[in-house]
């Protein structure tokens, strides 16, 4: 008789955000990795054609087959076509829930405390003692994500803009500019905006971060940022641990810190959220959709 050759069935955990798609994948024999790879953005928003290209790219940058299961936790999943669309074009099972959920069970595995990603974009989630979830923001680049890494970049555009207008841009003004590098002029700006979107809005964000102590105006922004997070996480309550995740958590981290919250650090991460989620969704009390194939 011929050797049956054991066949490696695969399920895929997508961290989808407006900078960069994470996969991992698992082997669901034994749950052990297989690799990890990173591609570029895959929020909805910029469509189920886009995403599902980001995730084929990884898929062969793996050097695997399509997964048997993709568990995704996506960046604008509060999109009703978009997700429908991406649901629909599935290629396999999959499970799809709020980016925001991921990285709340990512960082307490279930347990009561409050998860706000503060990467590119902005979203919030917690869960109470009662087992209750709550949700704050999560609108996007154009409706939200005050605080996030796009909104840094637009915020510092829009008052350099500002200024010039009025001929008020000073020498400490031109650091700012200079560490920008997208041109020294107010036409340069402009066009730049007008082709940019939150991925490119959210590379100038660093350069706003690193000139904090330098540019009075950085300072401003970035103190903007952080009461416009207080405002999203006002009906939080502070007697319950909060864990911050993504490319600016810790920038704020330490502010939310010394405002009372208890900032902890994440357990985990957003991939390791869709793990938990996918092992107990039986009995998760989260929002979740799923395709037909």
């Amino acid at each position: 008789p011929g050797i049956r050759k054991s066949v490696v069935t695969i399920t895929a955990l997508i961290d989808g955000g407006g900078t960069k798609t994470r996969v991992r994948f698992l082997n669901n024999a034994d749950q052990t990795l297989i690799a990890e790879v990173v591609t570029g953005p895959s929020n909805l928003g910029l469509g189920a054609d886009v995403c599902w290209q980001q995730i084929g790219d990884a898929v062969e940058l793996a050097g695997l087959s399509m997964p048997t299961k993709c568990v995704a936790g996506m960046a604008g999943s509060e999109y009703l076509q978009q997700r429908t669309e991406f649901l629909a074009q599935s290629p396999c099972q999959t499970v799809l829930v709020s980016d925001r959920d991921a990285g709340l069970f990512g960082a307490h595995h279930g347990r009561p405390g409050g998860c706000l990603t503060v990467g590119t974009g902005v979203a919030f989630a917690w869960i109470d003692h009662q087992g209750n979830l709550g949700r704050r923001g999560g609108f996007g680049f154009v409706l939200g994500d005050q605080g996030g890494g796009a909104w840094l970049g637009w915020r510092a555009l829009q008052e350099l803009v500002r200024l010039s207008d009025c001929n008020q841009l000073d020498r400490v003004h031109h650091r700012l500019i200079t560490a920008l590098g997208i041109g020294e002029t107010t036409n340069h700006w402009m066009q730049f905006a007008n082709r940019a979107g939150p991925r490119d809005f959210a590379g100038l964000a660093r350069a706003v971060v690193d000139s904090e102590h330098e540019v009075p105006l950085a300072a401003e922004i970035l103190t903007e940022g952080l009461h416009s997070l207080c405002r999203l996480i006002e009906d939080f309550p502070r007697s319950l641990p909060l864990s911050l995740v993504g490319g600016l958590s810790t920038l704020y981290a330490k502010r939310l810190a010394d405002l009372g919250y208890q900032v902890v650090d994440p357990e985990g991460d957003a991939l390791d959220g869709l793990r938990f989620i996918d092992q107990h969704l039986g009995h998760l009390i989260v929002e979740h959709w799923t395709s037909d194939a």
